[in-house]
């Protein structure tokens, strides 16, 4: 074969090589940009309104004041219970995902004073009998998921706060502290705040 002839099959050669070169690269760009395109949308985060909760916690304060007996010695129950009745009073918009905690994961703030994070308070709830802890060992839980509330449905909750080591005098008597649970709606990014009071 000719130089010349071997020239043009060489250049046809590489024209084959070169086109299927930039159409893996434009698939590739294709396949890349589509994949981004995909992780942004997966990235959003699609809310939705909430429904419209109304909370009720009686009694609205835990008093683990200590008593002394009239034989001089200091007592006082450790476990302390109130009732929170959930309701949703939305016509129709269910609350989806409904978890109770003692911090709020939207604003990252926690519901105990500073003075009652200790490894001596307990704050528990029970649901259907089931009993899950909001606080313990000194630490946040991830609370507990009540589930999917729907429009005009109702929850009954026994919220317990158990003061371990009162009657030991960890806790300074006399003292009066503001603190708050919240109903979080997952799906809606949304709290609701219950406050209540916590006395020793």
């Amino acid at each position: 074969m000719k130089s010349k002839e071997m020239f043009v099959v060489a250049l046809i050669i590489g024209a084959i090589i070169g086109a299927g070169g930039m159409y893996y690269y434009d698939e590739a760009r294709v396949q890349s940009a589509f994949q981004e395109g995909m992780a942004y949308q997966q990235g959003l985060q699609t809310t939705v309104s909430p429904a419209s909760i109304t909370a009720t916690l009686s009694p609205t304060t835990f008093n683990h004041t200590a008593t002394v007996a009239s034989d001089g010695s200091v007592s006082s129950e450790t476990d302390k219970t109130a009732y929170l009745v959930i309701e949703n009073t939305d016509e129709s918009t269910a609350a989806s995902g409904l978890k109770v905690l003692l911090y709020n994961p939207i604003t990252s703030t926690e519901g105990l004073h500073d003075n009652l994070e200790t490894d001596s308070t307990e704050v528990g709830v029970t649901v259907g009998g089931v009993t899950a802890k909001l606080y313990h060992d000194g630490d946040y839980t991830d609370g507990y998921e009540i589930g999917d509330l729907p429009a005009g449905g109702q929850v009954n909750i026994t919220v317990t706060f158990t003061l371990e080591d009162a009657v030991a005098g960890t806790f300074q008597d006399g003292q009066s502290y503001s603190c708050h649970l919240y109903l979080y709606q997952p799906n809606a990014n949304y709290c609701d705040v219950v406050s209540f009071t916590v006395t020793t």
